[in-house]
């Protein structure tokens, strides 16, 4: 259970859905041991972003994200691993850490895990991401193995069509474990990063059938929140050495 607490809260731009979102989500409430001030793109649903972006959404992000940091949020996220393609632009536009996406690991799993031909990606539609989304992300290399989701009548219908908002978690764990399966037959795998935010709930069903690390978005917030916190809570005084 969430705990009431003194911070600023950490904003979360995001997209117009109204589908079940799991504990483990980012946006359900009770996933964070933080306060969460949520922002709603209201009219920009999965369909618009995945398939339609352009310099309006991106402008729209942008005002959206400094309205959050005039509300005195410590940290922005992103719902939607697809607003990676717009996170250079939206951290430039405000002062306070922006992760719009998980994609925004990949460089960093890269060193640590050794290279790119070892990370793959799991992803809500692999038809509609894009090199401009690890772009974006600050990926320069070669692109990482993707395996998508679309495939997958559950997530198909309630998440990428928008045609119920009823999620049947047990038929979700399914389509997750056998896309897993399929990612991890095209290529020897030393980590996993769950794209889409919608996984996040089902973590441990893909660090199960993968066999490695899984990397999502809630943990690198929470990284994020610990240190903006800290500094928040007991930021050490200048003039006091040793």
């Amino acid at each position: 259970m969430r705990v009431a607490m003194e911070e600023a809260p950490l904003g979360v731009l995001c997209l117009d859905s109204s589908f079940t979102k799991p504990l483990g989500h980012l946006r359900n409430p009770d996933t964070f041991r933080h306060p969460i001030r949520y922002e709603v793109l209201q009219g920009i649903d999965i369909p618009r972003l995945l398939h339609a972006p352009g310099d309006e959404l991106g402008a729209l992000l942008v005002d959206r994200a400094r309205r959050l940091e005039r509300e005195g949020v410590c940290a922005i996220a992103g719902s939607c691993g697809f607003m990676a393609r717009y996170q250079e632009r939206v951290a430039a536009a405000v002062t306070v850490p922006v992760v719009l996406s998980s994609l925004t690991l990949l460089p960093w799993l890269a060193s640590v895990h050794g290279g790119t031909g070892r990370i793959g990606v799991l992803t809500a539609d692999s038809g509609a991401l894009k090199r401009a989304h690890f772009v974006g992300a600050g990926w320069q290399g070669p692109l990482p193995v993707v395996q998508g989701l679309e495939d997958g009548d559950e997530f198909r219908q309630v998440i990428l069509e928008g045609r119920r908002d009823d999620l049947d978690l047990a038929a979700m764990a399914q389509e997750l474990a056998q896309a897993t399966r399929r990612l991890k037959a095209k290529a020897p795998l030393d980590a996993v990063v769950l794209e889409c935010t919608d996984l996040s709930a089902f973590v441990e069903v893909v660090r199960r059938e993968a066999g490695c690390p899984v990397y999502d978005i809630v943990p690198a917030l929470e990284l994020i929140l610990r240190s903006a916190v800290g500094r928040q809570q007991s930021a050490p005084d200048p003039l006091v050495t040793g």
